[in-house]
């Protein structure tokens, strides 16, 4: 069939969650770009449709093998087998791993979070090749660690990591949505924190209160009164209003008085 994939081995593991996995077998013959460039066909391969009995168009790949819960295309795995250095051997696992970027890197969801605080997001892997390597040094350590040990290193990854970890997608919505969570959390307790802190200021706020001993007005320590249990703000302020025009009063009576006093002196050396 045109356009069929030409993978050097096809594995299925369907009891562990594994239908298929395309083998790759690099010997350092080809060159990095025409290497990158076989991710493509699989990643142009794993999104052809084909019109299934009763249904609308599903992708061919799910008509040939078993689908299963993992996010994302059937993984792929290289095995690099050149002699070479580890350097070299590690340079053009890293080159193919750049060339390819766009099959497997996934695509990103971000948004703002709480009033735009912080950014955060995930990755979604539903169109996105799972590209595993390893070498066939890393590959005589089976007998060391065994087939589940630490012998691949999934593109996106840091660390070499076994099969299932590596399959992993530990940037998807799932991470995500637990860290999304964890914010609400999070939020909550401190929303709950401030509540508590608000009710404890208030309740010490009630308990020093004394009524107002001019009008009975609850009177509070921070509302401008007296010393505890002194006159309220508005009976201090009719006060202070009252001694202001006593005061006023007091000023002009004076100077009436003495108006009236160098009157009569006036008066009287007028005689």
């Amino acid at each position: 069939m045109k356009g069929s994939l030409r993978a050097d081995a096809v594995l299925t593991a369907p009891e562990a969650g594994l239908p298929m996995l395309c083998v790759e077998v690099d010997n350092g013959t080809e060159d990095r770009p025409r290497l990158a460039a076989k991710l493509g066909k699989y990643v142009r391969f794993y999104r052809r449709t084909v019109h299934a009995p009763g249904r609308s168009e599903v992708p061919l790949w799910t008509t040939l093998y078993e689908k299963c819960d993992r996010e994302g295309y059937p993984p792929l795995a290289i095995v690099f087998t050149a002699d070479v250095g580890a350097k070299a051997m590690m340079n053009r696992m890293t080159a193919v791993r750049d060339l390819t970027r766009h099959c497997w890197r996934g695509e990103w969801n971000g948004d703002d979070t709480y009033g735009g605080t912080s950014k955060d997001g995930y990755r979604d892997h539903s169109r996105a090749l799972p590209v595993i390597v390893t070498t066939l040094t890393t590959l005589t350590s089976l007998q060391q660690h065994g087939p589940l040990g630490p012998i691949w290193w999934r593109y996106g990854h840091s660390d070499w990591e076994a099969l299932q970890t590596a399959l992993d997608n530990p940037d998807d919505v799932r991470a995500y949505r637990a860290r999304d969570e964890e914010r609400r959390r999070t939020a909550e307790a401190k929303r709950e924190r401030e509540s508590l802190a608000y009710e404890e200021r208030r309740r010490r706020l009630e308990a020093a209160t004394w009524p107002c001993p001019t009008c009975g007005r609850k009177t509070y320590p921070d509302d401008g009164a007296e010393a505890p249990h002194g006159n309220c703000r508005v009976c201090l302020s009719i006060k202070e209003g009252e001694r202001r025009e006593a005061g006023e009063r007091a000023e002009q009576e004076a100077a009436a008085k003495q108006a009236g006093f160098f009157g009569f002196l006036h008066g009287r050396k007028n005689e």
